[in-house]
């Protein structure tokens, strides 16, 4: 019998098995794909020989769980922090503006970046400063609102919110603001912007995000005792008790064990302390039928797309290390070719909450960007591309729809010896790295805290 098995080779999943293999649990994490990282990983293409990220992302000052987890398996060097916050944007026009935060005590950072910023004019500004010290004051009733009735309420004009509070929300929390939950976003704002000068920062990834996290934890986890598995898939969660006459009953003296789990091929795998770390899309067929009401919100949270287009010219279109695209299908450029410093013209464009594109062929998505990046980078119009990669995420995320925040789980359940673990449990944050890593120091906690699990 194992210690603790974990289902899910993700960020969750793999910072559960560092911690717990920390505090001398001996683990087993089976992860059915052929390799680890879940829903964030990467590959290199065979074309190009370049690492492409299956969605791009980024860290911030505030990612404090992430940050620690990468610094116990010894990769905090794979990411290189701005001094300061600093954002620019690009407009339809091939204006390039830019946010660039001064080293003063939080708010005054951020607020002092926006009044010197070239990015907005004059009652864009005061809008902004109004909404710092209004949004402090009008929180009661904001669980109900989405982030544009919110932004609205704070009388941030249309303009502002689509060249500016828009981008942030849609890179933030992956959903549209119409749909958007307000308290998420609010949440979110003020731990990465309104927090201090350091949480503000953004860092970027100086290689492929596999290469930053995946094999480093895998070998914390095999050194310590553990394994770490590929290409095991789960069929069902075994999860006995709690039965009258064949059906689940809420009596207490009849509590639900989980025993273990059931893997694809048939093979039974027993465990003290079963941990699953796989998207709720995903948990929802391993878990019997009859115990989907315990757990709303695997048929209430809805998936949200990113659909990430990586773009390879024969020179260089910019020398930009990333910006934010303003009245584009497009919403952020990633100029990787730099990030990893290397003199190739490789790019990569997102479009996040990606409901209306997701369907769109690759060629229609191809041709929506190149014309739009032509508009962005005229260079671009001279530049020949020699290869494209296009990746449709569908289930990137969980859309954060307002009204769902109180049905996502906490890390312990009513299944005695059952946990859980991912970006879409109750983390107080989006889908995010910083989520997800949350979650599994979360979850690891949970197990080593149950009397029934102290072996």
């Amino acid at each position: 019998m194992e210690d603790v098995l974990i289902i899910g080779g993700g960020f969750a999943g793999l910072t559960a098995g560092v911690a717990l293999s920390k505090a001398g649990r001996r683990v087993r994490l089976l992860e059915q794909r052929p390799h680890l990282g879940g829903r964030a990983y990467s590959f290199r293409d065979s074309h190009t020989g370049a690492v492409v990220d299956n969605g791009q992302h980024i860290l911030m000052g505030c990612y404090h769980a992430t940050l620690q987890f990468l610094e116990e398996i010894g990769t905090s060097d794979h990411v290189r922090f701005q001094p300061q916050l600093a954002v620019q944007f690009l407009d339809r026009a091939g204006r390039l503006t830019a946010v660039r935060c001064p080293g003063l005590h939080a708010p005054w950072h951020l607020l002092a970046g926006v009044l010197f910023s070239n990015s907005f004019d004059l009652r864009q500004k005061l809008e902004v400063l109004q909404f710092e010290f209004r949004s402090r004051r009008a929180r009661n009733g904001i669980e109900g609102q989405t982030v544009e009735e919110w932004l609205r309420a704070l009388g941030q004009s249309e303009a502002l919110r689509r060249n500016f509070w828009d981008l942030l929300c849609i890179a933030m929390l992956n959903e549209d603001p119409r749909i958007a939950s307000a308290l998420l976003f609010e949440r979110v704002l003020r731990l990465a912007l309104f927090s201090s000068p350091s949480d503000s920062r953004i860092g970027l990834l100086c290689g492929g995000l596999s290469d930053c996290y995946t094999q480093a934890a895998a070998a914390y986890i095999a050194t310590r005792g553990g394994r770490v598995e590929t290409r095991r898939s789960a069929s069902e969660f075994l999860i006995s008790g709690g039965t009258t006459n064949g059906q689940r009953t809420p009596n207490p003296e009849a509590r639900l064990h989980c025993e273990g789990v059931r893997l694809a091929d048939g093979e039974v795998i027993q465990a003290r302390a079963v941990l699953s770390a796989v998207p709720c899309f995903q948990l929802a067929r391993l878990l019997p039928t009859d115990l989907l009401p315990s757990f709303p919100a695997l048929t209430a949270l809805r998936p949200a797309p990113i659909i990430s287009i990586n773009l390879w010219f024969d020179r260089p279109v910019t020398d930009l290390d990333f910006v934010g695209l303003r009245g584009a299908t497009l919403q952020w450029l990633f100029n990787k070719g730099k990030i990893f410093g290397s003199p190739e013209g490789y790019v990569s464009l997102v479009i996040s909450g990606a409901h209306q594109h997701i369907h769109r062929s690759r060629e229609e998505l191809l041709a929506i960007a190149l014309r739009e990046l032509g508009d962005l980078l005229p260079v671009a119009r001279q530049a020949r591309l020699a290869h494209s990669v296009i990746i449709k995420e569908r289930f990137a995320t969980f859309s954060p729809r307002s009204g769902t925040e109180g049905l996502r789980p906490l890390a312990t359940t009513q299944v005695r010896g059952f946990y859980l673990a991912g970006d879409w449990t109750a983390t107080g944050l989006p889908a995010t790295i910083e989520g997800a890593v949350k979650s599994g120091y979360t979850a690891a906690q949970a197990i080593l805290n149950d009397v029934d699990c102290r072996f």
